[in-house]
């Protein structure tokens, strides 16, 4: 895509159909559709990278990546960072997979996943898949890796998106190939939430890095130096054909942006997440270099912790809400690179609220509103980092915006902001991508999530329960309306200012072939779908 910061802004609001179509018959009970997923259909037809159309093999894949530090880890089912996530990509898996338009298929490790009746659903593994030290992929280590997700002590990423209906004794292995996961109450999002990227499936016996590292990724782990970089080498035993093509991939952490940047222009590495918007056109300019860019569903919440003076008032939430100015903030923040924003995320669920009224800045309205909470003339710290591309840069734009409405905003950009202090501010700057809607409740906004900034819900809520009837509601209308009810109260008075869905605009050498633009949750097309759709042309 052209950089063009004055373009008009499109809006991703418009709800796409998740593809439901069935593997084999399915059945109809009680007015329940019981049936699988579809299968993989072949590739993408979307924007792909120039260079040779016919993969070659060989050579060592540099990627370059910002957020990370001295608490950088391995884990198959856990991240917090960017480095975390290029790194889990390349040697875990997960029973399924969404594709670049963000539908749900299974061209994962699982041959078919369905929902036999409200509180049972079945999963088959394809045959003959292989870890990278050569045991055969079984019905074992899917029961050993839900289990480890469901431990509440470990505090992994996926334990609150399954723990509330899967019971852990209740997972039983029916064949070598075959599980069957009766739930302690009906849930028709099981299927989202094994196709979560940090949900892997991992061996029998798995622990976090220093451990083993054993995965059915395309490449195994060969060295780690916390904080600077990790190597991983072919797997030998990697289940789809003639994949992957790199004999190893480098991931290099870098203490910021301009770093890595420089890094890729010097030729030091040959691909980087998350250029910084304002050097597009750097990196366009570039002989040797291109962009890729995507327009997804991430986005970068500033967010108000309600129980947190002083967004203990919904008054001024709610004015903070009225002091941004969107297109403002796309325009300068994203360079353009971005679409606008309402309050609300996971803008390619089909069940989105797109029928909320669209809020535009309105400074008289906010000023009003914090003076009625005693809150005029405000000065506060603002949190942010430079962990992805536009924290830093929104923070400005907004602490600039603020003093329209009389608050001043100092902003701090911390790089250790993912340490002791995260969850714990009352005014910040997260960063998602794309998910749908339930399993981004589950994550990142009920009591119990373990990513949950604005501290959501407040008390006396019937937020939980409707999260509860919304997971358990089989028919799809009726979940439709439960969910709308949950985002009109998260719109009026939650804590997230949701200004933009931002495009991601990774950069790399023209010499790697094979990435597409797509939908999806991570940078560089999934990281090359663990760097194993990607190749070297030269």
């Amino acid at each position: 895509m052209e950089e063009n910061s004055s373009r008009p802004l499109r809006d991703l609001r418009a709800p796409i159909t998740r593809r439901e179509l069935l593997i084999g018959a399915g059945v109809v009970a009680g007015g329940l559709t019981v049936g699988g997923l579809l299968a993989a259909c072949g590739p993408s037809s979307g924007t792909t990278t120039g260079g040779s159309s016919t993969p070659r093999r060989g050579g060592n894949f540099r990627v370059g990546v910002t957020g990370g530090g001295s608490k950088d880890f391995i884990d198959g089912q856990n991240i917090d960072t960017a480095p975390d996530t290029a790194r889990m990509i390349a040697t875990f898996e997960t029973l399924l997979i969404y594709d670049e338009n963000y539908n749900l298929t299974t061209d994962g490790l699982a041959e078919s996943v369905t929902q036999d009746n409200p509180t049972q659903w079945t999963i088959r593994l394809k045959q003959g898949i292989e870890f990278t030290n050569g045991k055969t992929l079984s019905a074992d280590d899917v029961i050993f890796s839900l289990q480890r997700i469901l431990t509440p002590g470990l505090g992994l990423f996926g334990h609150s998106g399954l723990s509330k209906s899967v019971d852990p004794n209740g997972i039983k292995k029916m064949d070598d190939r075959t599980v069957r996961l009766s739930l302690i109450q009906p849930d028709s999002t099981i299927d989202a939430q094994l196709g979560q990227y940090y949900n892997g499936i991992v061996q029998v016996g798995y622990d976090k890095y220093p451990a083993p590292q054993i995965g059915t990724g395309p490449f195994k782990l060969a060295s780690f130096t916390v904080g600077q970089q990790s190597t991983h080498t072919r797997n030998p035993n990697y289940w789809r054909s003639g994949q992957p093509y790199f004999d190893q991939v480098t991931v290099i952490d870098f203490p910021d942006s301009t770093a890595q940047v420089n890094a890729l222009l010097a030729g030091q590495v040959d691909a980087i997440t998350g250029i910084p918007f304002a050097q597009i056109s750097t990196v366009k300019a570039h002989s040797g270099l291109a962009v890729l860019e995507s327009p997804t569903g991430s986005w970068l919440p500033i967010c108000m912790a309600i129980d947190m003076p002083p967004f203990t008032d919904v008054r001024v939430r709610q004015a903070f809400k009225l002091i941004a100015d969107r297109p403002a903030i796309v325009a300068q923040a994203l360079s353009g690179h971005g679409t606008i924003g309402n309050d609300m995320y996971s803008p390619f669920d089909p069940d989105y609220a797109s029928d909320l009224p669209q809020r535009h800045q309105d400074l008289e309205q906010a000023k009003s509103l914090l003076k009625a909470a005693g809150q005029d003339g405000l000065v506060f710290d603002f949190h942010t980092t430079n962990n992805d591309a536009g924290m830093v840069d929104q923070a400005l734009v907004f602490a600039q915006q603020a003093k329209g409405a009389g608050i001043t905003l100092n902003v701090k950009n911390d790089p250790n902001y993912y340490g002791d202090q995260y969850l714990k501010l009352a005014l910040s700057v997260d960063d998602w991508n794309t998910r749908s809607y339930l399993p981004q409740v589950a994550i990142g906004s009920l009591a119990t999530s373990p990513f949950n900034a604005t501290h959501w819900p407040p008390a006396g809520s019937d937020f939980e329960k409707l999260y509860k009837q919304a997971v358990a509601e089989v028919d799809k209308a009726k979940r439709h309306e439960i969910i709308h009810a949950m985002q009109v109260e998260e719109y009026n008075t939650g804590g997230n200012i949701i200004a933009f869905f931002r495009n991601f605009v990774d950069g790399y050498s023209t010499k790697v072939s094979g990435l597409r633009a797509s939908r999806g949750t991570l940078q560089l097309d999934w990281y090359g779908h663990g760097y194993r759709t990607i190749w070297f042309n030269s």
